[in-house]
């Protein structure tokens, strides 16, 4: 017998924007506090600042979808 999933697909897309904001928070704090520092020109901080968004997003994106079932709820329709 498979255990029911006691959210709906609202709950899942909740649960997915709160992991995202707490993982872009972490990765900012990061991002301030252990890279700005080490970068001596502030041409650079631009182009770093996007590809750490982005690198923040696809890792909270890869751990989402293997580690929880939210991503299953969402796409059964």
């Amino acid at each position: 017998m498979k255990p029911k999933s006691n959210y709906t697909r609202v709950m899942a897309g909740f649960y997915i924007f709160l992991c995202l904001i707490a993982s872009m928070i972490v990765g900012e704090l990061i991002y301030f506090l252990a890279i700005v520092p080490l970068v001596p020109k502030q041409t650079w901080l631009p182009l770093m600042n996007v590809a750490w968004v982005y690198l923040v997003v696809a890792i909270c994106y890869k751990l989402t979808r293997r580690y929880t079932k939210w991503w299953k709820k969402l796409e059964n329709k």
